[in-house]
């Protein structure tokens, strides 16, 4: 049954012109220069990063989000009766629809999970029907990617390159790891204390060791939807997720801490989450091109437009972390046209997928391509 949505929200409809893209305000000779640089930089901190982490990998992983926590086969529900400004894409007709949750954590090495990172999750959904965009027209996938804070802290390319450098650059130094958490630890416990409630620092650039099941989940950067532009969330629904939301683990199971959590929660638990949007009403307080600002939720709430539900299975093992760790790839570009994504973070972000898929098939000695069933996880 579809809860009850505020049919009073006026979107904003979408225009090209409201993306300003990096080449709009560079002249011929620099844009071509700049693009250039940018790549190369780029690359060579990718590769960086695929480098260090493959030295602590039985197999190839990721440059960022290597650590996987929990590996779920679900089930997507797409609400009946949506208002018109909400039935919009793959969410224009009521179906079922089987997906893969991959649970992990920011950085591209093997972390402790005593270290404090943000948490992310990323969706694959099967079955989905429209125009393709350019990359995956032979797949039937639309793919989201989440974080457990609600803005993106790099507005812009050249600080998203930046924070890649300074992840590449300190992936040797434990130590400092080891103290940076210390140092946002203590300073979210500060703040929390002095608000009367769970803050999150920076947007979750340090996150105590809670259960990673109870986070609300969000896309940080805006899609197109439909005819719209909207940001996405997940959302916890089902009492036993809720219940779990800010409860601390047990991490004396240093190494892997978060997947315990999740793989016990899972042996006897049905997990029940909402897929909400929240739709653009004004593109000068709702920017698409910085992904640093947070749309008010008084001006444009969530509102609801699927369910999920993942039944008790066995939530990570090596298997599973061949399939999905080794054998898929979530790019937010592989999906259909009307949920491309939008901004200039988004934009680089093709070209990091593209580049992390192409490094992964080298590695592993084959391609990488899209599945058309999840046979191999039920």
């Amino acid at each position: 049954m579809q809860p009850a949505v505020d049919k009073r929200i006026s979107p904003l409809e979408y225009h090209p012109g409201y993306e300003v893209l990096d080449e709009q305000v560079m002249a011929d000779e620099v844009r071509e220069e700049s693009k250039t640089r940018r790549k190369e930089n780029l690359q060579q901190t990718l590769r960086k990063i695929s480098e260090t982490t493959n030295r602590h990998s039985a197999y190839s992983t990721r440059s960022v989000h290597a650590k996987s926590h929990g590996l779920i086969y679900a089930e997507l529900e797409i609400y009946d009766n949506l208002p018109g400004h909400l039935a919009q894409g793959m969410f224009a007709t009521p179906k079922k629809l089987p997906m893969v949750m991959r649970f992990s954590t920011v950085p591209g090495d093997i972390l402790n999970d005593k270290l404090c990172t943000p948490r992310s999750l990323a969706i694959k959904i099967l079955g989905v029907e429209g125009e393709r965009l350019t990359g995956s027209e032979e797949a039937c996938t639309q793919n989201f990617l989440f974080v457990n804070g609600s803005s993106f802290l790099s507005s812009s390319v050249q600080q998203f390159l930046s924070n890649l450098k300074l992840l590449a650059n300190t992936d040797n130094t434990p130590e400092f790891k080891r103290f940076l958490d210390q140092i946002l630890q203590a300073t979210s416990k500060l703040i929390a204390s002095l608000s009367g409630g769970r803050e999150r620092l920076l947007n979750n650039e340090g996150q105590p060791e809670t259960n990673i099941l109870g986070e609300t989940y969000f896309s940080q950067d805006p899609i197109l939807y439909g005819n719209y532009m909207a940001k996405v969330a997940l959302v916890p629904i089902a009492p036993s997720l809720i219940a779990l939301t800010n409860k601390p683990i047990d991490v004396s199971f240093a190494s892997d801490s978060l997947k315990k959590s999740v793989v016990d929660f899972f042996i006897t638990h049905t997990a029940e989450w909402e897929l909400r949007v929240q739709l653009c009403t004004d593109i000068n307080k709702m920017p698409i091109e910085d992904s640093s600002v947070i749309w008010s939720e008084d001006a444009s709430p969530y509102l609801p437009v699927a369910k999920i539900t993942a039944k008790p299975q066995i939530a990570w093992s090596p298997y599973r972390s061949q399939v999905v760790d080794n054998g898929m790839m979530f790019s937010p570009w592989h999906g259909i046209k009307s949920h491309r994504p939008l901004g200039s973070v988004m934009r680089l972000r093709k070209i990091t997928y593209e580049m992390s898929k192409h490094a992964n098939a080298m590695s592993n000695g084959k391609g990488i391509p899209e599945p058309t069933d999840l046979d191999d996880l039920c």
